[in-house]
């Protein structure tokens, strides 16, 4: 069997054992006895205010996960297992292959998987772009150039949805992280990364790594101005303006067509109506614009993950967003069921055993 990364985990003793212990599979914090549910998730006071700050969930073997967010450690109970799930077991929750190695400490590797775009879910919107221009006769390679990378997921749903009739090309990725150029760096150097804030990234850099411009650009904006687990301050963050840094670099490149992804949160920020703004954004430089949100359990990913993608074009006549490939429950279409979570971890070996803390790397 190929080298399998990322795929430690500890011992667990006291009282978070006991915890982990009682928790039935598909239980969360709040079905637990009360003497074992931490102090922080009971709600006191006659109003009855105060937690559930501290999460805890046991993966169930049929039914995809919860979102994965950055912060999995603490979180995620394995399906039979008295111990949380491994980084390993996480990137296999957001559709990694078992070969791709995370880079960085604990809680950067944390970060790196919570963060991607699932790569089930990058595909099949990569199929619909590969579809939309095969038929525009567009040859191949198809060059793209990748902002916001993080660990690569939405560009390996492009490499995985190539075909003989047409290939996308990954030629260029920027990220402002040290651990995503490392990761990508091990995995794909081929990739061309170049680290820098895309505020300062000129026109010409891009080029000069492609050696030429690109053909598509694709890319997810940092997401925490806008996520429904966070304040959504919006574009009131400075995060949240990093958008139309990314339009900026659409229009100064001028590719064929554009993938730009978030958070389904993007549609629900109270500060500011989010998707006229792109829209309006994307149509001042002669761009047409569509979006729709997808769920990555509709496109056999082992977890409830809601994106929202925008895609762009000069022309977008005739482009389709994916149908899901996958349903919850049996149906008259034949669609094969939802993938569980406990059905895709499953299949990894046992994790080996020892002691790390966040900062250390692994």
């Amino acid at each position: 069997m190929e080298k399998v990364f990322n795929h430690s985990t500890r011992k667990y003793e006291g009282i978070v054992l006991e915890r982990i212990k009682h928790l039935p599979e598909g239980g969360k914090m709040g079905d637990l006895p009360v003497h074992l549910q931490h102090e922080s998730f009971i709600r006191k006071g006659a109003k009855k205010t105060g937690g559930p700050n501290m999460r805890l969930y046991r993966l169930e073997h049929k039914v995809p996960a919860l979102t994965v967010t950055a912060y999995i450690f603490n979180k995620f109970v394995h399906p039979t297992e008295d111990r949380y799930i491994t980084p390993r077991e996480a990137a296999c929750l957001q559709d990694f292959p078992i070969s791709w190695e995370f880079k960085g400490t604990l809680g950067q590797v944390h970060k790196q998987i919570g963060n991607a775009v699932p790569v089930r879910l990058a595909k099949a919107i990569a199929k619909s772009i590969h579809d939309f221009l095969v038929k525009k006769e567009k040859s191949s390679p198809m060059k793209i150039a990748s902002y916001f990378s993080g660990a690569g997921g939405l560009d390996l749903g492009f490499e995985n949805a190539s075909s003989a009739k047409l290939v996308f090309e990954t030629c260029f990725t920027t990220d402002i992280e040290s651990w995503a150029e490392e990761t990508i760096n091990a995995n794909r150097p081929n990739w061309n990364f170049l680290r820098k804030d895309i505020r300062d990234l000129s026109v010409e850099e891009v080029i000069s790594v492609i050696g030429g411009k690109p053909d598509i650009i694709i890319g997810g904006p940092p997401c925490q101005p806008f996520s429904v687990a966070g304040k959504q301050k919006g574009i009131k963050d400075p995060l949240g303006r990093l958008y139309s840094d990314f339009i900026r670099q659409v229009n100064d490149l001028q590719p064929s067509i554009v993938v730009m992804e978030n958070v389904y949160g993007l549609t629900q920020v109270k500060s500011a109506n989010m998707i006229e703004l792109i829209y309006k954004s994307y149509k001042d430089i002669g761009y047409e614009v569509l979006h729709r949100e997808l769920n990555s359990a509709d496109f056999g990913t082992p977890q409830k993950r809601r994106r929202v993608f925008f895609i762009a074009a000069k022309n977008l006549s005739g482009y389709k967003f994916p149908e899901p490939t996958h349903y919850e429950y049996p149906n008259i279409l034949g669609l094969p069921l939802y993938v569980g979570a406990g059905e895709a971890i499953n299949k990894l070996p046992s994790p080996t055993i020892k002691n790390f803390d966040s900062q250390q790397h692994v």
